[in-house]
């Protein structure tokens, strides 16, 4: 499948979570920003907050998962989440500020809470297998 198959105004991105009483409300955007490209986050209630549309704003999460070779946790965690053309997973906070993508299967699993990454698609599994396969 080819990048030019999908269509943009198809694919949603939400990243978002929690504002931590310790944490900087800067480096906590940072976080967002190396996991959602193009997205622009904003602290609300305790929590930081990013919506964008387009495909290209899975490219960070697309190149940290084919570096990590991390296609197949990947893969489990979308099937796992999925509820028609919605599904989510969990990324580790931490990491992601060091621009590392690093999942986490479990909430508990990121200290700081982690990153919930929620993609919705009218075409999700041409998405899934776009963000999973790798083809330009």
């Amino acid at each position: 499948m080819w990048k030019d198959d999908l269509q943009d105004e198809n694919v949603e991105l939400k990243v978002e979570t929690i504002l931590n009483p310790s944490e900087d409300p800067e480096k906590v955007k940072k976080c967002l920003l190396n996991v959602a490209n193009g997205c622009t986050p904003v602290v609300t209630d305790g929590r930081v907050e990013a919506t964008c549309k387009g495909l290209m704003s899975l490219h960070y999460i697309r190149v940290g998962v084919r570096s990590r070779s991390s296609v197949g946790v990947l893969r489990r965690l979308l099937e796992w989440n999925r509820k028609g053309n919605v599904t989510w997973f969990y990324l580790n906070k931490q990491a992601a500020y060091g621009g590392v993508i690093s999942f986490a299967e479990h909430y508990e699993e990121s200290p700081l809470g982690p990153i919930r990454v929620t993609v919705t698609s009218n075409d999700l599994d041409k998405i899934i297998g776009w963000l999973l396969l790798g083809k330009e």
